[in-house]
């Protein structure tokens, strides 16, 4: 699996170059990103997460879907208290804490877990959308304006919950889409991955290479976001011994450990963009966690497969 997840994650670097060298050398633009960005978030991620509802529901797939939330919501009230206690030591600014607390868990994941572990393994995996999309509208809204009033309507009216929430009423009553419109959908899902790589490539293509990689506060926020906080993770795991009670929980958890390891949310980006707080620092973190999580996250996957 770590040899296969290493593959997979080379070969979605490679989309990053492709989409770099079509705008290097002219066949696209910059701009164009914006419309392919926009395609991938409001249409294929949805519609790769309604693929993978498309499943019969039994009581064990119901029980996982629970533990996978239940184990996500609480490893991110355990990343913001880690991201605020690490804020004065290291003078860390609102965007570095939405950084260390926020992963990539729709453009890279979804589709990583889809061609590594198959699609039934995407229906635990959309399982964080749930209080990814909550707290990212809430907290890390909040956090990044400096304010504390919530965005409640923007995480109901998510392109990514509302999936989750129609699979979710699908697979309640046991509805099929008919097979004209699934291999539809299906298709349009397995686009996600090319597509949201192609806009990392194509943006990045806008900016400074040097200046983006000689950031050295990154190194350091990096260091936390891809490594040491996914390791108190797995300490956490291994301490509380739950997979001793729980052993069918260890491959959906694990499921999740790449989630919750995954390089900084583009939601953060967006989010500093949008409110002009630091924009480019927040586009640097993204950028780079994307390269550096191709030697990253094998490592954390062989570390759980180590221990459990």
């Amino acid at each position: 699996m770590i040899l296969t997840l290493t593959s997979k994650l080379a070969s979605m670097m490679l989309y990053v170059v492709i989409g770099f060298l079509s705008v290097r050398f002219g066949v696209l633009k910059v701009a164009d990103s914006k419309p392919l960005s926009t395609l991938t978030v409001y249409i294929l991620t949805p519609c790769l997460l309604l693929t993978a509802f498309q499943i019969d529901l039994t009581p064990d797939r119901l029980w996982g879907f629970i533990g996978a939330a239940a184990f996500s919501t609480v490893s991110f009230l355990v990343y913001i208290l880690m991201a605020h206690f690490l804020k004065k030591p290291f003078r860390f600014t609102p965007v570095d804490q939405a950084t260390l607390v926020y992963p990539n868990v729709g453009n890279l994941i979804l589709p990583l877990v889809g061609m590594v572990l198959g699609e039934e393994m995407v229906f635990y995996a959309s399982a964080i959308q749930i209080p990814f999309n909550l707290l990212v509208w809430t907290h890390g809204s909040s956090l990044i304006r400096g304010e504390k009033d919530f965005h409640l309507r923007k995480f109901l009216l998510n392109g990514n919950i509302l999936a989750v929430a129609a699979g979710l009423v699908f697979l309640g009553i046991g509805f099929r889409l008919p097979d004209v419109l699934y291999t539809t959908v299906s298709g349009l899902g397995q686009m996600v991955g090319p597509a949201s790589m192609l806009v990392v490539g194509m943006a990045i293509a806008g900016k400074d290479l040097k200046s983006i990689f000689s950031n050295k506060k990154a190194y350091l926020i990096l260091f936390f976001r891809l490594a040491v906080f996914p390791a108190v993770l797995l300490l956490l795991l291994y301490v509380s011994r739950i997979f001793r009670l729980q052993p069918q929980l260890t491959p959906i958890l694990q499921v999740s450990m790449m989630s919750l390891a995954a390089p900084p949310a583009a939601a953060v980006s967006q989010l500093a963009v949008m409110y002009d707080v630091e924009p480019v620092e927040a586009s640097s973190y993204n950028v780079m966690g994307i390269f550096f999580c191709v030697l990253t996250l094998p490592a954390v996957i062989a570390l759980y497969e180590l221990l459990f």
